[in-house]
């Protein structure tokens, strides 16, 4: 049982897939397996062709279509996959798994942290120090404010829940509706705009799906409150930027915090640096790079066992959905 592994060159060492970590992962299991470890930019074709199962990052959907015939699974060492779809480069007999959920405990921590950001004004203060400016505003407790979390699954939830623990009043926006423990109301997309004027401060954690894309455009930041705050840990293209800046530019909302941007790394003379009380964050929100790695292949060798005795497979992909 052959295991193909691939790592693109140049990337943080952190996120780097070893033969070891594997073998690690698989435990005892690994003793019945051939692993071939490659650079995305130098793949062993006979290799792939001869694999069952994939383990990589920024995958060519391509070279697996035309070279990985046998794979049964391709399990990618990210959340986000809208890069891949739609599936029409998977072998039939396959499945796309994901590594969803190994991000929460960091993400979580990310998101209050911007919350209370925005809350005491610090990307306000930071624009003050740029300009060499004292400028002192005072702020009032986070307890008992309102934030809306739009999207509320693996990412959204574990904010929401950290957000509960501080005496926040935690809204959702949930494609399905369904309550969640750490929610105290949950709207469905059609009912996101009647939720908006109340809260204190928006959050993005939603996948980047044809649904979500442009979801949070010019007319629903405009019905924030003047004072809210905004966070996006989703994906860039699922918020307005422009529409976002116009409005902190006009004094219109209190702040944002952003992580996620397109182009990434952000140029040099975007626009963005230089937007008063908005603070870049340069896609860091939810990576732990300690252990990382082996929690995406803690999901990967799971997987691996479930699909060696025949049962159901965890994070698998739905192309309908997007995620």
């Amino acid at each position: 049982m052959l295991i193909y592994i691939e790592n693109v060159p140049g990337r943080d060492p952190a996120y780097r897939i070893s033969a070891d970590a594997v073998r690690a992962a698989l435990g005892e299991a690994a003793r019945h397996c051939e692993l071939v470890e490659c650079m995305s930019d130098a793949p062993d074709l006979a290799a792939l062709a001869r694999a069952r199962y994939f383990v990589g990052s920024r995958l060519d959907t391509a070279r697996i279509r035309e070279h990985g015939r046998g794979l049964r699974m391709v399990h990618c060492t990210s959340a986000g996959v809208e890069a891949y779809l739609p599936l029409d480069w998977l072998p039939p007999q396959a499945v796309f798994t994901n590594s969803s959920g190994v991000h929460a405990d960091k993400a979580g921590e990310f998101g209050l942290l911007a919350l209370l950001m925005l809350n005491d004004r610090i990307p306000l203060h930071a624009t003050s120090q740029r300009a060499h400016r004292w400028h002192r505003v005072l702020s009032t407790p986070v307890r008992g404010k309102t934030v809306l979390i739009y999207g509320t699954g693996a990412l959204g939830g574990a904010v929401a829940e950290r957000a509960a623990l501080m005496g926040m009043q935690v809204w959702g926006v949930r494609r399905s509706g369904k309550p969640h423990p750490s929610l105290h109301r949950v709207f469905t997309p059609d009912q996101f705009e009647q939720a908006l004027p109340q809260a204190d401060f928006l959050l993005a954690a939603c996948p980047l799906t044809a649904a979500t894309r442009g979801a949070i455009g010019a007319r629903q930041l405009a019905l924030l409150p003047a004072h809210a705050g905004v966070v996006n840990m989703a994906r860039a293209a699922v918020m307005d930027y422009g529409a976002l800046a116009d409005l902190l530019e006009q004094g219109r909302l209190g702040g944002a915090v952003l992580d996620v941007f397109d182009p990434e790394p952000l140029p040099a003379d975007a626009r963005w640096w230089d937007v008063p009380r908005l603070m870049v964050i340069p896609h860091v929100s939810s990576d732990n790079p300690v252990d990382y790695i082996e929690r995406c292949l803690a999901i990967f060798a799971r997987n691996v066992a479930a699909d060696q005795a025949g049962r159901p497979l965890e994070n698998v992909v739905d192309a309908s959905l997007g995620y």
